[in-house]
């Protein structure tokens, strides 16, 4: 079995009921870089090519900046907040400081478009890791930090603060001489507690509002310690994120710019839009580049309209250019289109909103496509914006599509075809996706805003419960299929076994009222679940796998959160039903456990290890060392008898894990199926807290 440790290299190392414990022989640096969140960093692979203000654009908000920053001396007030509606270069510009400190290494650049950035789990160990790369000094004290107690990743942010940042930073003592560092959080708005993200859909708000409040006051924390750090946050102007800006503890140290009131925006996407059109020119060269009127295309008359047209909105011009610029298409069609279109077609659009021309250009995008085919491409549209968040790190967008093709009864590729003329809007291009990178179906997310608004998109409107419920049936109908002895062919058959449990929180969430309550759970209770999870577990893809059972026993919760729901619109007699479909598929999963149990260590697969501690945290009760199942659950029995029969297996079993070691040796310990007492030879590896315990 292939098998993750962090630890793996670490010498003298007691896993003890304590947090402790000195390790030795890790290498730090590829242990903090194992858990921060690496696409977010300025030179990443993910965000290759990364965004940059367009050259000659945007210079007085950059100069702004600097002079804010000083570069030497620390600025008078050590936060500065930029904010803008969506698609004014926000992340450009972070971007653009960005390379702009990258020579002297002097930033640390968190990005809004990184999934794992979007969740403030990950905020203090990134900056740490970005920190110790940055300054050569800080990095030993991070190291001493790290080996005293590797735990600290598990630890709230507030402890990691102190741990990784704090305290490093004031073993160097001499502070005051320390060239300043600037901490670049960008999209703030985007934040969420991602670990809780879609079990209820309707707190999504809270959630978000959540994480952001405790990130503010994680900067108001470091910079109280008057740290050589600086922060340079951008965002929407959100009302949440204002008001706490606004507030007693942040207003003296905050200084506030508002980018949309700064600069020449208009001269912007001029100088942007002129650069553009000729690199499209250049490329199209040919005799018919030249206009009637004598001037090479495509002419100062068209150029002035469509600048006029982008109101001063870079994304606007940004998303007009990409569908100018259409290998299927004639640039000088499509830009003749977009100049002699009539403004303001929609009278829901004609207002003052830096939205409406792009709205309307959304419009003219989705009615350029093919009328025949346009029935297609909504449904596409639905199956993406219903699923994107379901598939796995490395997915890319046209495995994903292949998927969805497989799920919804598509042939194979015409998923595809349907929504290939959308590249302006759809990051149809990115098919060889880094490994560790969510799918990111849309260019900007004003763009399925705009679906989802009936009165913005008129008849492209899509229904994304209307995709919810293709694809859950989809999925089911998928699972239907496995068996112990069928061949898995196709990703689509694991993406269902993965999925189906929140595609049914989704919709139970969403709309109860119209949920097919009776038919998904007599679909759930002819399905073998036991061999779908088994087949998903061996399928060898660890990215598909390593959540199933996180994401799949979370559907034991649903008596208790959404069969309640269910007595205003349905008769208590249908609730026998809901739990027969969750003790079946609570026992069909723990059958899967007991199946691999069963085999030698060796013949477990790469995801096995994930499983059984998804499992050991969902038996955990509420109170410190109780568990929701007893001696008589077959999983603790096969434990028991592995422990009687072949030890060495169970030992084999612990060494998978990593920073869960602990948390699982409680739970073997607690049902009899483990022990493990220290040498005396090892005893002189404990630290003076491990021997008071």
């Amino acid at each position: 079995m292939s098998q993750v440790s962090y630890f793996k290299e670490a010498k003298n190392f007691v896993a003890k009921n304590t947090f402790n414990t000195y390790v030795s022989g890790i290498d730090v640096l590829q242990f903090l870089y194992e858990h921060a969140a690496t696409g977010s960093m300025h030179d990443s692979d993910e965000r290759y090519p990364p965004p940059l203000c367009h050259p000659g654009t945007r210079e007085v908000i950059i100069v702004r900046i600097k002079d804010w920053y000083g570069f030497l001396t620390r600025p008078e007030k050590p936060i500065m907040w930029i904010h803008a509606p969506a698609g004014y270069g926000k992340t450009a510009i972070a971007g653009t400081i960005s390379k702009w400190l990258e020579p002297s290494r002097r930033h640390v650049l968190l990005l809004e478009d990184v999934p794992e950035r979007n969740s403030p789990t990950r905020f203090i160990i990134t900056i740490a890791y970005q920190l110790a790369m940055s300054i050569p000094e800080l990095a030993p004290h991070i190291d001493s930090a790290l080996k005293w107690n590797p735990m600290i990743i598990r630890k709230a942010l507030e402890v990691q603060l102190m741990k990784l940042i704090v305290e490093p930073f004031k073993a160097l003592r001499e502070l005051d001489d320390m060239p300043n560092r600037l901490i670049i959080v960008d999209g703030l708005d985007e934040c969420i507690n991602s670990d809780q993200e879609c079990r209820v859909e309707r707190r999504y708000a809270e959630d978000q509002e959540k994480a952001q409040i405790r990130i503010f006051e994680l900067i108001h924390t470091l910079q109280s310690h008057r740290l050589p750090l600086s922060f340079l946050i951008l965002s929407r102007p959100e009302a949440r994120i204002k008001e706490h800006i606004q507030s007693p503890p942040f207003k003296p140290i905050v200084e506030v710019v508002d980018l949309y009131a700064l600069g020449d925006h208009l001269n912007d996407t001029e100088t942007y839009i002129r650069a553009e059109l000729s690199h499209i020119a250049a490329r199209i060269k040919d005799e018919a580049t030249v206009g009637q009127d004598g001037d090479e295309w495509p002419g100062e008359d068209v150029v002035n309209t469509f600048v006029e047209r982008t109101n001063g909105h870079m994304l606007y011009a940004s998303t007009a250019i990409r569908h100018i610029d259409n290998p299927y298409g004639d640039p000088r069609t499509l830009l003749k289109n977009l100049v002699e279109s009539s403004s303001h077609t929609n009278p829901d659009l004609a207002h003052s909103s830096p939205f409406s021309s792009l709205n309307e250009l959304y419009l003219q995008i989705m009615r350029s496509c093919p009328e025949n085919n346009q029935a297609l491409m909504i449904q596409v549209l639905e199956d993406i914006i219903s699923s994107f968040h379901l598939f796995s790190e490395g997915t890319g967008f046209k495995r994903a599509l292949d998927i969805l093709d497989s799920v919804s009864g598509r042939v194979p590729g015409q998923g595809y075809r349907a929504i290939r003329l959308l590249h302006a809007v759809l990051n149809i291009s990115g098919w060889d996706p880094h490994p560790y990178a969510a799918l990111k179906p849309f260019i900007h997310s004003s763009f399925p805003e705009f679906l989802l608004n009936s009165r913005l998109s008129l008849e492209f409107a899509i229904d994304k419960q209307k995709g919810t419920r293709r694809i859950l049936s989809g999925c089911l109908d998928c699972m239907s299929k496995i068996t112990l002895q069928s061949e898995m062919n196709g990703n689509g058959y694991i993406f269902a076994v993965i999925a189906w449990p929140r595609l049914v929180m989704k919709l139970l969430s969403s709309e109860p009222s119209n949920f097919p309550y009776v038919k998904v759970m007599e679909k759930l209770l002819s399905i073998d679940l036991g061999a779908c999870s088994i087949k998903a577990i061996t399928s060898g893809d660890g990215h598909l796998t390593r959540q199933l059972f996180y994401k799949s026993l979370y559907a034991s919760d649903l008596y208790h959160s959404f069969i309640r729901p269910f007595r205003d619109h349905r008769s208590f007699m249908s609730e026998p039903l809901a739990q027969r479909a969750v003790t079946h598929a609570v026992s069909s999963l723990e059958n899967s456990l007991v199946h691999f149990l069963r085999q030698s260590p060796i013949e477990w697969p790469f995801a096995f290890a994930y499983t059984f501690v998804e499992f050991v945290g969902w038996c955990r009760g509420k109170e410190e060392g109780t568990w929701t199942i007893d001696n008589n659950n077959q999983v603790v029995k096969a434990l028991r008898k592995l422990w009687e029969e072949h030890p060495q297996h169970i030992s084999d079993l612990i060494r998978c894990f990593d920073h869960d070691l602990i948390f699982v040796e409680k739970f073997l310990r607690a049902f009899d199926c483990y022990y493990f007492e220290p040498s005396d030879s090892d005893s002189s590896s404990l630290s003076s807290d491990d021997m008071s315990d």
